[in-house]
Formats: C-alpha cells, structure tokens, sequence
C-alpha cells in the first residue's frame, strides 16, 4: 500500500511560470477618506490612464470606477478601453504595503503623506466575447507601485501558465 506522501513523491508537479502581459497606469487627483464601523477607508476614482503591453493596449476611461482601500486591503474597480474600442472590466483585489516598510498613518487624509506604496493583487475581468475574452478564463496576477507625486499607479500583470 502506498502513502500519500509516495503518490506526491511520484507526481511531477509542474513549476508556476509567469508570462509578462500588460502594464496599467492609474491617474489620479482626488483622495476621500471617511470612517466606517470597520475602519477608515479611502476612495480614490480614477481620473484616467493607459494600457501597454504585449497583449493589450489601450486606456483607463476617465470617471469610470476608483480604488477602495481599506485597513484590510485594496478592492478597485475600473473600465478600460482597448485600442480596438472593447470594453473591459477589472476588479483588482489585493494587499498594500508602504514601501518603507512603516506603519500607514490611517489619519493622513492622503494615506500616506507623500509616500509610496507597492501592491500585490489579483484581477478579475469581464470583457465581451472576442479578442480579449481570454481574460476572463486566464489566472493572472499583480504588481503595483503607487507613485505619490504626480498622484498614480502602475501595475504590471502576469499570466500565470
């Protein structure tokens, strides 16, 4: 009889690899925060941006949604535009730290005063049936750097294969 411990040891697992697919660049202008029963929270709607990349490209719609951030994480929502005018939805989920490894000061009105933050997140996205559907049933994940002067992120996504 064989453990399970021997079945593992006899299955090759395949290594993760990550594919580059695309950069986002997030502009904003604007910081709310507000209390609620679980914390403070910001919100931060998107004032535009772009998309480049190997497998897409085309723009953050100015307006069209905003990041939540909340002492328990990121949770932003966005319509893009690729380049061939198909509209794409993202929901990024994830986690934000300082990049100096300091505390965040949820009393900063700015969340952050001036620093910058690093991200690790993982989209999920609608789009319409077609080009770009392969989103939708791709796992990918993220980085992100908040840049605070002029106010933006950039994230970069991967394909996990």
């Amino acid at each position: 009889m064989t453990s399970l411990a021997d079945d593992v040891a006899e299955t090759r697992i395949e290594p993760i690899e990550l594919e580059y697919v695309f950069s986002i660049r997030i502009d904003f202008n604007q910081r709310v925060r507000f209390e609620t029963p679980a914390g403070k929270r910001v919100y931060v709607p998107a004032a535009g941006g772009e998309i480049w990349g190997p497998r897409l490209q085309g723009r953050v719609i100015p307006g069209s949604g905003a990041d939540y951030a909340g002492v328990y994480g990121l949770n932003a929502h966005y319509m893009l535009e690729a380049s061939d005018g198909s509209p794409i939805y993202i929901n990024n989920t994830g986690y934000l730290y300082p990049v100096d490894g300091s505390e965040t000061d949820f009393d900063d009105p700015s969340w952050g005063g001036g620093r910058e933050f690093y991200f690790r997140v993982t989209p999920k996205f609608d789009t319409p049936i077609g080009q770009h559907d392969w989103l939708t049933r791709t796992v990918i994940v993220g980085t992100g750097t908040r840049v605070a002067d002029p106010d933006h992120t950039i994230f970069t996504y991967y394909a996990v294969r």
